[in-house]
């Protein structure tokens, strides 16, 4: 990570550990080597991090992102892993149109939880790796949660 300490203007991070997409690179590398806990929550580090940093978001995607957050709070992430397996089918059928999801509720104050504190020390350790993904989303949603110590 870089020696950056300046915090970030979209979720508020610190900085501390460097800048926020950096860290998300670092997440991405454990997902995309398939490696537990992290492979499984793909979708969800995905969705937590967008939805945190609204610029980088794709127009029009930000619902599905949204339900990404809204199916783990309800199901875990076995359902967010059921909803990209359903998303994937609905898109290899031709002539179907796309799911629409309802979009994210307007942010009314900064998150308690960033991505910074899913790191903890920039390494997202695997050691409660699943409590914290559930303090970020519940962060994002705006359930009331207690901050990653």
């Amino acid at each position: 990570m870089g020696d950056e300490t300046a915090s970030c203007i979209e979720c508020g991070a610190s900085g501390r550990l460097g800048n926020c997409g950096d860290l998300f690179h670092a997440l991405l590398a454990l997902d995309h080597q398939r490696l537990q806990p992290w492979g499984r929550f793909h979708g969800l580090n995905v969705a937590c991090f967008l939805l945190q940093h609204p610029s980088q978001v794709p127009t029009g995607a930000s619902g599905g992102l949204w339900q990404m957050i809204t199916t783990f709070l309800a199901g875990g992430v076995d359902a967010v892993n059921q909803l990209e397996s359903d998303r994937v089918r609905s898109n290899r059928r031709g002539g179907r149109p796309p799911l629409v999801f309802e979009s994210p509720p307007s942010r009314t104050s900064a998150p308690s939880v960033t991505i910074e504190d899913v790191s903890v020390d920039g390494s997202f350790p695997a050691s409660g790796y699943e409590r914290r993904m559930l303090e970020w989303a519940s962060s994002i949603a705006g359930e009331k949660t207690h901050p990653i110590q």
